[in-house]
């Protein structure tokens, strides 16, 4: 089934759930931050596995539901979970829940995710807002899905991937949230497994500061469709070799609910400010 079909498919269903409701803003929630959701109102939940042609979602700390809601007026949609290449699904099908979001009417995404990291300022429980990325997963999810115009054209500048505006309005929230923040560079790899020391200190070489195994998939498609992107990462460990610690899925789990209350103050200042 061409992708435009599926996702055609996915936005009427949703729409009939939600009465045509319209979100200008979209939130993607990493690993361990889907209790970080601010308190909506006129809440709408709808599971992915309802949605005709969405992905599941099988890591844990990703619930799985996509939440309509208003805070303070802004109307908002939340993706509770999100897909990862590692999850065994088509680097093109990743395509799908964010041009899903597009066609609802989104103009601004906000993704979140845990991370690793490479500098020292930023230890766990510190903020890093992306500024820019480098795609180390060696695949794209527009290859192959380019000849819908409705998705955006086949080749778009990527000069401001991440939002300047909108990143400094994050610095000046987490500022004044008492969250220690600072700008970087995310380096996407495919995952599962966690990288080498010496793979880290290569990524170090290349200006990378932080290191995960999403977020760019989903930049990409963003921009391709004209949403403005701010990237919230989250430290949850320092990059393998950094520390004398193996690392774990569980370990960034157990940092990253450390500061699910920081990251939930934080999103009820940018909902508001965005």
């Amino acid at each position: 089934m061409p992708q435009l079909t599926q996702v055609k498919k996915a936005v009427a269903f949703i729409q009939k759930k939600t009465k045509n409701f319209k979100p200008e803003i979209a939130l993607i929630t990493g690993s361990g931050l889907a209790g970080a959701i601010p308190s909506l109102e006129k809440v709408i939940n709808i599971p992915y596995a309802s949605i005709p042609g969405f992905l599941r979602s099988t890591v844990p700390g990703h619930t799985g539901n996509l939440i309509f809601g208003v805070y303070k007026g802004r109307k908002v949609v939340i993706m509770q979970g999100r897909f990862h290449f590692y999850e065994g699904h088509s680097m093109k099908d990743l395509a799908i829940s964010i041009r899903t979001l597009k066609m609802l009417g989104v103009q601004k995404l906000l993704v979140s995710a845990a991370v690793g990291s490479m500098d020292l300022k930023l230890r766990p429980g510190s903020l890093c807002v992306l500024k820019d990325h480098i795609n180390f997963m060696c695949n794209n999810p527009l290859i192959g899905n380019n000849h819908e115009p409705e998705f955006g054209p086949m080749f778009f500048d990527l000069s401001e991937a991440y939002d300047k505006t909108l990143r400094k309005t994050a610095l000046a929230a987490a500022k004044k949230c008492g969250i220690n923040a600072g700008e970087g560079v995310y380096i996407a790899v495919t995952g599962p497994n966690f990288e080498t020391p010496s793979e880290i200190q290569m990524f170090k070489k290349w200006g990378a500061t932080v290191v995960g195994m999403s977020v760019v998939p989903e930049v990409l498609v963003a921009r391709q469709c004209s949403i403005s992107v701010l990237g919230l990462t989250w430290v949850s460990n320092m990059g393998c070799g950094i520390e004398k610690k193996p690392l774990s899925h569980a370990q960034t789990i157990s940092e990253t609910k450390k500061i699910e209350g920081k990251f939930k103050k934080l999103l009820e200042v940018l909902f508001v400010k965005l």
